[in-house]
């Protein structure tokens, strides 16, 4: 016999019951249709109550498993009355066993890593911005901060939930006898009904597609939009939302609700078809110069920057990456994994790839990539597989490197902007002798200089050449010791590029914007794995056009020495300050004690 199913909401109040109508139920309908549900919202309150009326409506859905309609039904859908369908989407109540709630676990949309990184960069920009959050950084922390012990280390979303009446009613109704509303920065029912659910043993998880939050896919693909009002890029993040997407949860982002709608998430995957087949890529900006992308082992970040890529389909494109290693397990299927974003290019360009089959390490492997493609090319903008870049990225490379192409003093120029916020010149960018490298640009006359084995270092030590570069003694002796740890240890590909820029007193183009976001903080990242620095997750602004230009090709003294002091020596100096300190009140607590 067929399971009698329905998709149940809740719309409550003239402006809900309108935005579900106008909205929601033309686009749920076709879904329904298709997988044999019946289409239910409920417009009244299920509980009249004072208790019922003092606290958000959210709560009512609770109570929906005992209403007598409920009881025609084997399963029921329950869905926010914020959520867009894909009507090609998948039935979602598929593998899901009858005596379980099926459910998204919010702290693993895309994945648990992804869901922790755009939170702590949400986090950042909420902080920044004065928007008062509750600071959730764990799943049991979700919990302890509402006062429930225990705690579990995943969260049920609750704006979609595969029920059924029969097994479900009781842990629901529950729920909603025994806790009290906190207000809208506590998830409402959400906090004590996923402890419920997970305390019952309850919960089969599904695919985050089906539950997947607006604003956490807008973070990981679209970022800059933070910063941004452009309804054109709005409009293709969510066009790309509803397309990558099941159902799209707009908790939060209601106001791009009707925008969304207007949308048809399939045309961005027919016109992708239809290329894969021979026709012509639509018409848009494109990048000249070839963009490279190094690869390692982390397809999730890799896919990041990937659809930056994507998005600003350059016409020459090239993938370099480096190979498993042997002693590290599952090193083979995440390397393969990365490798195979290569598949979801679907414009037209020439693609080329330098895949080792071997670990190389990444001093090898970016150090022989770039000289491969200087081979190749006179010029390239670069990126590695944390660095995702504002689209205007593309743009500003490709403008500077053709305006000092032959600017023999020009080395480089940097996605990346450390002064966070300050206004260096007045022109949309500055000359530093700092070359930031997450994401940037160059040209072969400059990785020509390159000189990996730093071989005029040891000369240059004994000449006193670093009092030329730097007037500070701590910076010298900062430099001094990193130049010598790099010549030495030979595990850095940076620090040698870094010594070669500056044995010729090389200049670097630095946005005056900050245009990429670093996502390699964590534990898996070589060399960055802090992922509560100051430069985890920078935000990133789109670079205004048309440039303005400086006429002086000179370094900013004043900006090159921020730099210094909040990234480099800076930061031994307040070591050596707050070890001073501490040893001065040791002392005086000794003194004091002795007296």
């Amino acid at each position: 016999m067929r399971e009698r199913r329905a998709i149940v909401t809740l719309a409550i109040g003239a402006e809900f019951r309108r935005r579900w109508e106008d909205i929601c139920r033309p686009n749920w309908s076709e879904y329904a249709a298709r997988h044999g549900y019946d289409l239910i919202c409920i417009d009244e309150p299920l509980d009249m109550s004072e208790r019922a009326r003092l606290r958000s409506p959210a709560w009512q859905k609770c109570l929906v498993l005992s209403q007598p309609f409920s009881a025609r039904y084997d399963r029921i859908v329950w869905m926010d009355s914020d959520v867009l369908v894909n009507p090609h989407a998948p039935d979602v109540s598929v593998g899901v066993p009858i005596d379980n709630v099926g459910a998204v676990d919010e702290f693993g949309i895309p994945t648990a890593r992804l869901h922790r990184l755009i939170r702590l960069k949400q986090y950042a920009h909420w902080r920044r911005t004065g928007v008062q959050f509750i600071d959730n950084p764990s799943p049991r922390s979700y919990y302890a901060v509402y006062g429930l012990a225990g705690g579990f280390d995943h969260v049920v979303q609750t704006g979609v939930m595969v029920l059924s009446p029969a097994h479900h009613r009781d842990v629901l109704e529950r729920t909603y006898r025994s806790y009290e509303d906190k207000g809208p920065g506590w998830n409402y029912e959400m906090r004590p009904l996923s402890y419920e659910l997970l305390a019952a043993g309850r919960v089969h998880w599904i695919d985050p597609k089906f539950n997947f939050l607006y604003g956490i896919y807008e973070s990981l693909h679209f970022p800059f939009l933070a910063e941004s009002s452009d309804r054109g890029r709005l409009a293709d993040c969510l066009r790309n939302a509803r397309r990558d997407t099941h159902f799209l949860h707009f908790a939060g982002s209601t106001g791009h609700m009707s925008l969304a709608a207007s949308l048809e998430p399939e045309a961005a995957a027919g016109a992708r078809a239809g290329r894969a087949a021979g026709a012509p890529a639509p018409a848009g900006p494109g990048v000249r110069s070839p963009v490279v992308l190094f690869i390692f082992n982390r397809p999730e970040t890799t896919r990041l920057v990937f659809d930056a890529i994507r998005a600003a389909r350059p016409a020459r494109l090239a993938v370099i990456a480096d190979g498993p290693r042997p002693d590290v397990p599952g090193d083979v299927a995440a390397c393969a994994e990365a490798r195979s974003v290569i598949d979801r290019i679907d414009w037209p360009c020439d693609l080329r790839t330098e895949m080792s089959p071997v670990n190389m390490g990444l001093r090898a492997r970016i150090e022989s990539g770039l000289s491969w493609i200087f081979a190749q090319f006179e010029e390239a903008i670069i990126l590695e597989d944390d660095c995702v870049p504002d689209p205007t990225f593309f743009r500003f490379c490709d403008e500077m490197l053709d305006r000092y192409r032959n600017d023999a003093k020009v080395l480089s120029v940097s996605g990346s902007s450390f002064q966070f916020g300050r206004q260096r010149g007045e022109g949309s960018y500055y000359f530093s002798r700092h070359g930031h490298v997450w994401g940037w640009a160059t040209w072969r006359r400059a990785w020509s200089l390159h000189d990996p084995a730093m071989t005029e270092w040891p000369k240059a030590r004994r000449d006193g050449w670093l009092s030329t570069q730097l007037s500070a003694p701590v910076a010298q002796q900062y430099w001094e010791h990193i130049f010598e740890t790099a010549y030495r240890s030979a595990h850095t590909w940076d620090y040698p590029w870094r010594f070669s820029y500056w044995r010729r007193y090389g200049l670097h183009v630095i946005p005056n914007v900050n245009l990429v976001s670093n996502y390699g903080f964590d534990d898996d990242a070589t060399h960055t794995q802090q992922d509560r620095s100051i430069f985890a997750f920078l935000p990133t602004a789109p670079m205004r056009f048309p440039l303005v230009h400086s006429d002086v090709v000179q370094s900013d003294v004043e900006a090159d020495d921020f730099t210094e002091d909040i990234l480099y020596s800076g930061n031994l100096r307040r070591a050596f300050e707050r070890a001073r300190s501490r040893s001065a009140a040791l002392r005086a607590a000794r003194a004091h004690g002795g007296g």
